[in-house]
């Protein structure tokens, strides 16, 4: 009997020493002064920057539990409320802890064209496996803009901007000149291979966002998926954009079927410095990009009228 309570209570010692299931892992950064950053163990990163007397966040993580991790890090970091949460575009590892953030009174803001995608997770009933998730007010909404909004306060501007469709119809990007940071979402990257199979993407529209980037005075970025910091992600996913639209281009012109795509990509021509020719999301982007390709060729090429009937 003693010897199976001193198991019990070393066992005991051992759970209470390891990290709890329900507080994922989530590691933040200081991005600069004022501004930080966190990349949670799931999903896409998160930032967050001093504006007014609270917070301005940029993304809200995949999950309620995510959310409410960030949470907790903001108050670590900041000391301040959350007053407004930006998100980037309505893919769900963007949006889908955005009801913690309008359940404590954040202000929710995205783009017109993803307003009512963005409504629909605030309103999605709560995950009955976590006990923490609750429905927002009922008085909470959704603020969106067209083309740029600025928030202004007597120490940062934050400039946010839709540069036209490119990784979705709906992608905003979160610029602050004084502290020449970027928050990109998913426009640019620090990973080998964007995604590029969403619905609603325009590989063209993604290039030119691009290239209005690589303009910016930049000496930090916060992407929507990989390491925070480094800039490179800006020509790195302008550069991939371009090659992966060449390459789409190409496998049309020759008529090349889908099931030799794979093949075709690990030739000198079609390689993408970087980019393993097996990658599999890299395919299935190029699958994505040749059926955009062949919808706008389709819809650029001038219509045939019927050739006039011959009399008698």
């Amino acid at each position: 009997m003693k010897k199976s309570v001193l198991a019990a209570l070393a066992m005991g010692c051992a759970m209470s020493a390891l990290p709890a299931r329900s507080q994922p892992l989530v590691e933040v950064e200081k991005v600069t002064e004022g501004v930080w950053a966190a990349r949670p163990q799931t999903g896409a990163n998160v930032g967050w920057f001093l504006s007014g007397d609270g917070v301005t966040v940029v993304d809200s993580g995949t999950t309620p539990a995510i959310a409410r991790a960030v949470m907790g890090k903001i108050e670590e970091t900041t000391k301040k409320p959350v007053r407004v949460v930006v998100l980037t575009h309505a893919h769900a590892d963007h949006v889908g802890g955005a009801r913690v953030f309008a359940a404590a009174g954040a202000r929710i803001v995205c783009h017109e064209n993803v307003a009512t995608a963005v409504a629909a997770f605030l309103r999605a009933a709560p995950d009955p496996k976590d006990p923490a998730d609750q429905n927002v007010p009922s008085t909470a909404v959704v603020e969106c803009f067209s083309d740029r909004l600025f928030l202004v306060d007597s120490t940062r501007q934050a400039q946010l901007y839709f540069l036209g469709a490119a990784h979705t119809g709906g992608d905003i990007i979160v610029y602050l000149p004084g502290e020449k940071t970027l928050f990109s979402g998913d426009v640019a990257v620090n990973a080998p291979v964007p995604y590029m199979e969403s619905a609603d993407c325009d590989p063209e529209g993604w290039d030119q966002a691009l290239v209005r980037l690589a303009r910016l005075s930049l000496e930090h970025l916060v992407p929507g998926h990989g390491p925070v910091g480094p800039i490179a992600g800006v020509q790195a996913t302008g550069a991939y954009v371009q090659k992966a639209i060449k390459i789409a281009r190409i496998f049309i012109a020759d008529d090349v079927p889908e099931n030799l795509y794979r093949a075709r990509l690990t030739t000198a021509e079609n390689r993408i410095e970087g980019v393993a020719p097996d990658n599999e999301q890299h395919l299935a982007n190029i699958k994505a990009v040749v059926k955009f390709e062949r919808e706008r060729m389709k819809k650029a090429a001038p219509e045939k009228k019927a050739a006039p009937e011959k009399k008698g």
